[in-house]
């Protein structure tokens, strides 16, 4: 009793880690070599990153394990998500951290000995907003082919990027290349390919999320770097995740932290959604797990 009122008190969440198994679909591994402009030396709260590369993985898998994280899709260069698969290859669900389509010297022809080579499993992050593409882009085509080809999922990134990244090291990026319509071809185009949004659309494009939802049934969403990042994309957050609730998507609705060099954000995203109220104990099972686990075609374990 004394330990339940701490938790209510506290704010915590009362189902315990042993009992609810999460899949986080959008973290990030890196290597030394990554540590520099891409990210900011601190978050908006003022919290620094990870130093290097080591102490980021070692601080992840630390919190994978205290809140129970069976499975985490991780984007990152090629090597730098081996690295995370020889630490746990049961956990980590490869992806890789795409910005142009040439990228580590990919091609169509690579990028299928990959996958036949259980080296990649989610095409992601594709973070072509970053360097001024759209999905729909002729580029992008061969690639999203083989996916849907192999059945592979497809992750990209939508929404607006980190605040001042245009003036720095993604001089293309603009707002409007975000937007989740600018892929609506992809989804007519691959109707048997599983595609995943990331972010929801950000803070700039979630009612289009909704809508593409709609009108799109294999169409899933991650919540990543909503749940933790800034004040307004919390509220964003919430307001898309109550209106998922209301219009009956939340049942294509996944958990991810994008936790980039802060890994107490996995925890940090967590906590956000776990107290959500509006949220019954089967919602945040399903975003937690359920949903992923449907989307990935897990077996039952």
């Amino acid at each position: 009793m004394k330990k339940t009122l701490l938790f209510v008190l506290l704010g915590l969440p009362l189902l315990s880690t042993a009992q609810r198994k999460i899949i986080d679909m959008h973290a990030h591994s890196y290597t030394d070599s990554d540590f520099g402009e891409r990210e900011p030396a601190a978050d908006f709260y003022g919290r620094k990153g990870s130093k290097n590369a080591e102490e980021h993985r070692s601080a992840s898998f630390a919190a994978f394990k205290k809140w129970n994280v069976v499975k985490a899709m991780v984007s990152g260069n090629p090597e730098s998500v081996e690295n995370w698969a020889a630490k746990d290859t049961n956990l980590v669900i490869r992806g890789i951290l795409m910005f142009n389509p040439d990228d580590y010297g990919m091609t169509p022809d690579k990028l299928e000995q990959m996958i036949k080579d259980k080296k990649l499993e989610v095409f992601g992050e594709i973070g072509n907003y970053y360097m001024g593409t759209i999905l729909s882009d002729p580029i992008w085509q061969p690639y999203l082919a083989i996916c849907e080809k192999f059945d592979i999922p497809v992750a990209v990134h939508t929404g607006g990027g980190d605040p001042g990244g245009t003036y720095s090291w993604s001089p293309k990026a603009r707002l409007a290349l975000g937007d989740p319509y600018l892929m609506e071809d992809v989804l007519v185009k691959y109707p048997k390919l599983r595609i995943y949004l990331m972010h929801a659309g950000g803070e700039e494009w979630h009612e289009h999320t909704l809508r593409l939802m709609a009108y799109y049934p294999q169409l899933y969403t991650d919540i990543a770097v909503m749940l933790w990042v800034e004040p307004n994309s919390q509220r964003t957050i919430r307001e898309f995740l109550q209106h998922a609730k209301e219009a009956g998507y939340l049942n294509r609705v996944m958990f991810g932290s994008d936790q980039m060099i802060w890994p107490y954000a996995i925890e940090k995203s967590i906590r956000y959604l776990d107290n959500l109220k509006f949220l019954s104990k089967k919602d945040k099972e399903d975003i937690f797990y359920n949903n992923a686990a449907r989307f990935l075609k897990l077996k039952n374990d």
